[in-house]
């Protein structure tokens, strides 16, 4: 008798023009595991439903709260981190693998003046990611390094070529650290060398080990999973914020955060090579 194909629940929290995008990562899953598990995607509105309802692989895209008004942002923060202390303490003690999905940091227009909350809420990403133990897809980086006007995007990812290398990003990060607890090695294996030579994005572009940024195993009451090491730059690199901190469109209110990223920035790059002096 032939075993039934496991139905794995993915469960995405996005705005509603990204949904295009999650249907075409969920598609190339599929594919790429030829049938030895099934992805189901599960739309959700909250960071974090009141019950748990059993899905296997949660994504939490920060896009939605990109849009909300500047002065919300000790809400937006304070609603991330509640959420990912919920997930910490009860997704990851079953075994279901949380991540948080970055925005592009490329706007035109008028979203030009969203720049400051994105950057915010990109940091907060590697934040969250050290502080509880979430995973991060960094959709900013590896898009950055494609280059904005090669793939027609910006932050929204509304163009086609954009959304085939959002997806490619996801796709490789999740079978890459995503889904051993519910797929085979040999299945994950065999998907990850059929998506290869698909990429939107050729092979000179980053690596999955690349755009998820340097790992360090942590255990979360007994479930392993993965958070950026401090070193890890998902807020733009220091040259970028360098830039920001001398524009005059800032005031002193969007300053600090920026000063104090940089500060950590350069002293988790200082302490690095201090480390890598000693060994």
């Amino acid at each position: 008798m032939t075993a039934a194909v496991r139905s794995v629940r993915l469960a995405v929290r996005c705005s509603p023009g990204e949904r295009a995008l999650w249907e075409e990562v969920t598609s190339l899953m599929n594919d790429g595991l030829r049938g030895a598990c099934t992805f189901q995607c599960v739309w959700r509105d909250d960071l974090c439903s009141a019950a748990d309802d059993g899905c296997d692989v949660l994504c939490l895209s920060m896009l939605p709260d990109l849009w909300r008004p500047r002065s919300d942002w000790p809400g937006i923060e304070a609603e991330w981190r509640l959420a990912a202390a919920v997930l910490r303490d009860r997704e990851l003690v079953r075994g279901a693998t949380v991540f948080v999905v970055t925005i592009f940091r490329y706007t035109t227009g008028e979203d030009c003046a969203l720049l400051p909350l994105l950057r915010r809420l990109n940091l907060l990403a590697a934040r969250l990611s050290q502080e509880f133990g979430l995973f991060v897809i960094d959709v900013d980086r590896m898009l950055a390094h494609a280059g904005a006007v090669n793939l027609l995007a910006e932050a929204r990812l509304a163009s086609a070529e954009a959304r085939h290398a959002a997806a490619d990003t996801i796709v490789e990060t999740l079978l890459g650290v995503g889904i051993d607890h519910v797929a085979e090695a040999t299945a994950i294996h065999a998907a990850l060398s059929w998506h290869e030579p698909r990429r939107a994005i050729g092979s000179t572009g980053l690596s999955t080990s690349a755009c998820m940024g340097q790992m360090k195993r942590s255990h979360v009451k007994g479930h392993t999973q993965a958070s950026l090491t401090e070193s890890h730059d998902v807020y733009g690199g220091i040259r970028s914020v360098l830039r920001d901190l001398c524009a005059p469109r800032f005031g002193l209110r969007w300053r600090m955060p920026l000063m104090l990223a940089l500060l950590r920035m350069a002293s988790g790059r200082v302490s690095g090579r201090i480390v890598r002096q000693r060994l």
